[in-house]
């Protein structure tokens, strides 16, 4: 029982929760010469640790109530390797395993000593068959066993939906991209800048944008090697979609307006620059740019028709006005609902509710800089 439990808990842990930490541990530590297959890593990896586990029992000889202990040192194992840093792509270290593994093993070993001493004596009322105390002993053992190996190894979750996001740009598939973390409220500017890609692939930034978190401003749009960062897919390919791939670093906005200023930008590059300026909150330059490439009519995309809708309500001398029937009374709605409740809190969480993918909401509530 022990081991069909071990080994069906390590190949699915492996398969399906660590695949893409590990895919992305191999690619940097190879220098992106080989690649991850999760389902040979998955196999591999699982039976190597059960031949651990089969070395440590013929070694150890624990028996009886003690047998789930033999798993411990595979289990071990399994969790250092899986202890990956989100900056593994900046230094690569075990970290505290260095000290923190060989001491484990020396009071594993204590603790085997121990057991082995007493295990003459125990008895072997009630040990056999599916219902017996003694199998259930270890069965609880092996999943406390299981749940610490789930605790203690990579579980930054941000950095999984990161790396499986950038596996899903891999194979081009933009909608697992945007999938990928939908439900979870919070983000990073590495997995918004992939997000806004997906988006851009699909024609739908100036559409959806805003219905994601965002953290970052205008430059979370576009990689930087430092803060905002694919570890696996190519930057040269997201700026070679958009323009070109410049050696020398520039800003987001500086770069987009370089290259539609030199000609040699891509449309989506448009999409980028207008989103840019919305993610900086700078209306003023929204405003005066988007007449150059799209007609202010009602089949702009969504967001920039609540980009204008605010500016035309905020400014008093407004270089353009634009108003829809539908718009303006969303966000006359929006409005009341902040003028009506007085609690900074409930005020921002109601309006979160119903407005919260809406550019008003961002351009109130988001800050610039994380």
């Amino acid at each position: 029982m022990c081991a069909i439990l071990f080994l069906v808990f390590t190949f699915s842990y492996l398969f399906y929760y660590q695949a893409d930490i590990l895919a992305v541990g191999q690619h940097v530590l190879s220098k992106g010469q080989t690649r991850y297959d999760r389902t040979i890593g998955a196999l591999l990896i699982t039976t190597v640790l059960y031949m651990v586990q089969l070395v440590v029992l013929a070694i150890t000889k624990l028996s009886k109530r003690s047998h789930a202990l033999t798993y411990f040192p595979s289990l071990l194992i399994l969790t250092i390797i899986t202890d990956i840093s989100p900056d593994i792509d900046i230094h690569f270290s075990f970290g505290s395993w260095v000290w923190l593994f060989p001491l484990i093993l020396i009071i594993y070993g204590g603790i085997v000593w121990m057991l082995r001493q007493i295990q003459p004596y125990e008895p072997d009322t009630n040990s056999i068959g599916l219902l017996s105390r003694m199998m259930w002993l270890n069965v609880m053992t092996i999943i406390t066993m299981f749940v610490f190996v789930g605790v203690i190894s990579s579980r930054h979750e941000i950095f999984h939906y990161r790396m499986h996001a950038e596996q899903c740009l891999l194979r081009n598939d933009y909608d697992g991209v945007l999938n990928t973390g939908a439900h979870c409220g919070d983000a990073d500017m590495s997995l918004t800048m992939m997000r806004a890609y997906a988006l851009s692939q699909k024609g739908e930034l100036g559409e959806k944008l805003f219905e994601y978190p965002i953290v970052g401003g205008s430059r979370v749009l576009l990689p930087d090697s430092v803060n905002v960062k694919l570890l696996m897919y190519p930057e040269a390919k997201l700026y070679n979609y958009i323009g070109i791939y410049l050696i020398q670093r520039m800003s987001t906005i500086k770069y987009l307006n370089f290259i539609i200023n030199h000609n040699i930008y891509k449309k989506p590059a448009v999409d980028y620059l207008l989103c840019g300026y919305l993610l900086d909150k700078n209306l003023d330059a929204f405003v005066k740019n988007i007449g150059k490439y799209y007609k202010v009519n009602s089949k702009l995309p969504k967001h920039y028709r609540e980009a204008l809708t605010l500016y035309t309500h905020l400014r008093s001398n407004p270089i353009l006005v634009y108003h829809s029937n539908v718009m303006d009374a969303d966000y006359q709605d929006y409005q009341d609902m902040e003028r009506n409740n007085p609690d900074k809190t409930l005020r921002k969480n109601d309006l979160h509710e119903s407005y919260g993918n809406t550019y008003w909401y961002y351009y109130q509530y988001a800050p610039l800089h994380n």
